[in-house]
C-alpha cells in the first residue's frame, strides 16, 4: 500500500457517471439510429445491460498499525480513503486489502465504489490503532487503599485509592457480587457496604494481553445499639457528549466543460451525530473560493466554491472526475445517561464539643453535560439491634438544597439538625434541647 511519504492526492480519475457511451454502443451494434434512438435507447440500457447498485460494504480488524480490510463490496470502479492522509488507494476485488498506519490514534476508512453507469455507494467505518500490546510496558497498581471514612459499621463506605498506569481499563471486583468496571490513572472512588461482613476487594489493570493486581479487605460490623448516623443518596443526572475528530475526502464531480462555473455538495453527519465544527484542509488546484457551511440544525454541511483554469486538464477521464477536497469534520453526540447513584454513610462522633458526622461527597460521573444532582439525607438511630430512620428528607417532590436545618421531636426533648458543605464533605451536626 502507499506510505505517508507520497503526497495527498488532487484529483482521482473515476467513470464516467453517465451511460451515454454504453447507449452508443448498443444502438450502433443493432442498427438503431434517428428517431428509434430516442425512443430505445433508455428502454435497453434500463432494462437489459443496467447493472446492479455497487455495495461498499467491508470489515476491519488491526494488529498493532496494521490494517485489514476483508473487502466484500461489489462495483466497476472506486478508491479506498484510509484516513491518515496518504494517497488515495484505487478499489479492487483482491481480499483482503491491508494498510500500514505510521503512529497510534483514531481513523476513518472510507471506501467508495461506482459501477460503470456512475451509481454510487460509500462506506465509513471508525478505527482505532494502537501499538502492540508486547512493546508497550506493563500496567502498574501503586497507593492502593481501601479506608472507611468512619466508623466502619453498617452500612459503611469505604473510600477506595489507587494509582493506576499504563493502563486502558481497571476492573473491581467488590466482594459483594459487584463487578465494576473504570478507566486508569489516579482513581479515587466511594463505596457503601449495606450488611455486616468481610469483603475482599481486588482491583485488575489490563493493558492489552498484561494485567496488574491488587487486593484488600472490607470489614464491616453490626450496628451497635445507641449509634446513629447519617446517610446521604447522591443521584447525578445528564447527558454524556461523545466527540469524534475525523478528516474526510469529499468527491466533487468535475464538470466537462465551463458551463457550470461553481459548485456545491452537501455532506451529511454520520447517524446520531451533529457536525460542530466543519474545516476545509488540502484542495485541488482547480478548486477556488472555497466555503464549507454548518447547516443549522447541524445536521450537514454545505462545500461550495467556484471551478478554475483548464477543466479539461484537470478531467482527465473521458467520461469524468472527481476533484478531491479534504475537510476536518468535529462531530458531536450526546446521549443521556441512566442516573449515577451513590450513598455515602457516616456515623455521628463527638469532635471538639461538637457532635457531627463528616460525608465525603462522591465526584460526579465523567464526561456529564448539564449535569444535575440531587441529595436525600436520612438519620437513621440503632436500637435492640434494629436500624430506625428517626428523619428524612427531602419530601417527595421536593428538593434538599444546602445548608439545610431540620428537627427531631421526642417526649421533653428535641434534636436539631443542621447539614451544610464544607469543600468536599457534607458536614452534619446536632444539637439536643430541651
Amino acid at each position: 500500500m502507499s506510505g505517508p511519504s507520497h503526497p495527498a492526492p488532487t484529483s482521482v480519475s473515476t467513470p464516467a457517471k453517465s451511460g451515454g457511451w454504453l447507449k452508443g454502443m448498443i444502438l450502433g451494434f443493432l442498427g438503431l439510429g434517428g428517431g428509434a434512438a430516442g425512443t430505445y435507447a433508455t428502454a435497453i440500457v434500463d432494462q437489459v445491460v443496467k447493472p446492479t447498485k455497487p455495495v461498499a460494504n467491508f470489515a476491519v480488524s488491526t494488529d498493532g498499525f496494521t490494517l485489514t480490510c476483508q473487502n466484500q463490496a461489489t462495483g466497476e470502479s472506486g478508491w479506498w480513503d484510509f484516513g491518515d492522509g496518504t494517497p488515495l488507494e484505487p478499489f479492487s476485488k483482491e481480499q483482503p486489502i491491508t494498510h500500514t498506519y505510521t503512529k497510534p490514534g483514531s481513523y476513518t476508512v472510507k471506501l467508495t465504489v461506482r459501477n460503470y453507469l456512475g451509481d454510487e455507494n460509500e462506506r465509513t467505518v471508525p478505527v482505532d490503532v494502537a501499538a502492540a500490546a508486547q512493546s508497550e510496558p506493563p500496567p502498574s497498581i501503586g497507593a492502593f487503599t481501601v479506608q472507611p471514612v468512619s466508623a466502619a459499621v453498617a452500612p459503611a463506605t469505604f473510600k477506595l485509592t489507587a494509582d493506576v498506569v499504563n493502563a486502558a481499563s481497571c476492573v473491581w471486583d467488590l466482594g459483594d457480587g459487584r463487578v465494576e468496571v473504570t478507566g486508569g490513572g489516579k482513581v479515587e472512588r466511594l463505596v457503601t457496604f449495606e450488611k455486616p461482613g468481610t469483603f475482599p476487594i481486588s482491583l485488575v489493570a489490563h493493558n492489552g494481553k498484561q494485567g496488574a493486581k491488587q487486593s484488600a479487605a472490607a470489614k464491616v460490623e453490626a450496628p451497635r445499639d445507641g449509634s446513629t448516623m447519617a446517610v446521604l443518596k447522591v443521584t447525578d443526572t445528564g447527558n454524556k457528549v461523545e466527540r469524534l475528530t475525523t478528516n474526510e475526502s469529499v468527491a466533487v464531480p468535475v464538470p466537462s466543460d465551463k458551463t457550470q462555473p461553481t459548485f456545491a455538495k452537501v455532506v451529511h453527519a454520520r447517524p446520531g451525530f451533529t457536525i460542530a465544527e466543519a474545516t476545509i484542509g488540502d484542495a485541488p488546484p482547480s478548486a477556488k473560493n472555497l466555503k464549507i457551511e454548518v447547516a443549522p440544525d447541524k445536521r450537514f454541511a454545505k462545500l461550495s466554491g467556484t471551478w478554475v483554469g483548464d477543466l479539461k486538464t484537470t478531467n482527465k477521464a473521458a467520461g469524468g472526475s472527481d476533484a478531491i477536497v479534504r475537510v476536518k469534520f468535529i462531530q458531536e453526540r450526546a446521549t443521556a445517561q441512566p442516573p449515577s447513584v451513590m450513598v455515602v454513610t457516616g456515623m455521628f462522633v463527638n469532635a471538639n464539643g461538637a457532635i457531627r458526622a463528616d460525608l465525603p461527597l462522591p465526584t460526579a460521573p465523567a464526561g456529564l453535560n448539564s449535569g444535575k444532582r440531587e441529595y436525600a439525607l436520612e438519620i437513621r438511630t440503632t436500637g435492640s439491634g434494629k436500624s430506625t430512620t428517626v428523619l428524612q428528607v427531602p419530601q417527595p417532590g421536593k428538593t434538599l438544597n444546602f445548608p439545610w436545618s431540620g428537627k427531631q421531636n421526642g417526649p421533653n426533648w428535641s434534636i436539631t439538625y443542621n447539614a451544610k458543605i464544607e469543600g468536599d464533605m457534607l458536614v452534619v451536626t446536632w444539637v439536643q434541647g430541651q
